[in-house]
């Protein structure tokens, strides 16, 4: 497994090779070899990172997005992103975002935006409540049911996180 840390407003590192925000395609490329080209997003290590680039080719957003299921496990501050719990991981971000965020998006994502870090998932915990509460009203058995059980992982953790230039997500 890849070792990737987080330094928002910076970098990644991923196995001690750093990618900057603002770096060349050209030396990223170099160093974490070539991408594959979807849109206008590259994407690294089976589909699980993604960079943007901006107009000039160099990098803009960096984004990883295999969450609690994906292969990578980047680290932010020292938390592994996708292992944290989901409220534990907001907490934290919004603490050294230290400022204003935008929660537009009522718990599905966040963008701190002093930090330039973006989380996103595609279910929260009420959404899962709900469902339950749906089927019991409709007579289905909601014990042991592996689709809760799925629904709960991925509500309880974030599916991506990405780093962008400052001002990203303004």
């Amino acid at each position: 497994m890849l070792n990737i840390e987080i330094y928002p407003l910076e970098k990644v590192v991923i196995d001690g090779i750093p990618v900057y925000l603002g770096m060349e395609q050209a030396a990223v490329e170099a160093a974490i070899g070539k991408g594959k080209l979807a849109g206008k997003r590259y994407y690294y290590y089976d589909s699980d990172m993604a960079i943007d680039y901006d107009e000039n080719k160099k990098v803009e957003f960096i984004e990883f997005l295999g969450g609690i299921d994906g292969s990578l496990r980047p680290v932010i501050y020292g938390v592994s992103a996708f292992d944290t719990p989901a409220d534990d991981l907001v907490d934290l971000l919004r603490q050294k975002n230290d400022g204003e965020i935008d929660d537009t998006e009522r718990g599905y994502s966040f963008s701190f935006l002093n930090i330039s870090v973006g989380i996103y998932r595609e279910i929260r915990l009420s959404d899962v409540k709900e469902m339950i509460e749906e089927m019991k009203a409709n007579g289905i058995s909601t014990e042991n049911n592996a689709d809760i059980a799925k629904d709960m992982r991925r509500a309880n953790h974030w599916a991506t996180i990405g780093i962008g230039v400052a001002g990203y997500y303004r």
